[in-house]
């Protein structure tokens, strides 16, 4: 039996007596509960509010929300920029190592040889010793077309000439042709 139809027929007059009664026995039920929260001080489930503290729970709601949609833009962000990041790296790489042709040995050796002609042609010294002295290997990644990327060896070689001077020439060698030229030349 549901209390709201009881109820409505106990106020028409048209309930049964065993309605009645159980309409009674919800009521009392309602009044202990009443009772009991009432001996021990309990505070009502729902307390009227003022003002300033619905104001306050609105802007931390507000805040809340705007710090969560910023953090989820930012992780997006990231994650799109880190895709487009690893297409273009990715193909770039891969792009340079299919192109590679002239390991690190044979670089060095072409990178001597032109650094050694450099300064017989233009310095007219002849060359004593040479020493490999740093030895990087940079990706140069060609904008316009990334499948056209490549590797490209910077080698700094030592020399030593008969007069006595000294030269560091830096020479970049390229890994897929082999075409050796010098960036930088200084003399100790």
């Amino acid at each position: 039996m549901k209390f709201d139809e009881a109820y409505d027929k106990v106020l028409k007059g048209t309930a049964t007596e065993e309605e009645k009664e159980f309409v009674r026995e919800q009521v009392r039920k309602a009044e202990q509960i009443e009772n009991l929260m009432k001996a021990e001080n309990r505070a009502p489930v729902t307390v009227p509010a003022d003002t300033a503290t619905i104001k306050k729970a609105r802007k931390q709601m507000t805040v809340k929300g705007a710090g969560l949609v910023l953090l989820i833009v930012v992780v997006a962000l990231l994650v799109v920029a880190g895709a487009v990041c690893g297409g273009i790296f990715g193909t770039a790489v891969s792009s340079a190592k299919k192109a590679e042709t002239i390991d690190n040995v044979y670089a060095e050796a072409l990178a001597e040889t032109a650094a050694v002609g450099f300064i017989e042609k233009n310095r007219g010294s002849v060359v004593v010793d040479t020493l490999i002295t740093d030895f990087d290997k940079d990706l140069e990644i060609n904008a316009s077309r990334l499948r056209d990327s490549i590797y490209v060896y910077y080698i700094d070689v030592h020399i030593m000439t008969d007069d006595g001077r000294i030269y560091d020439i830096e020479v970049a060698v390229n890994s897929g042709t082999g075409h050796a030229q010098i960036v930088d030349v200084d003399m100790e």
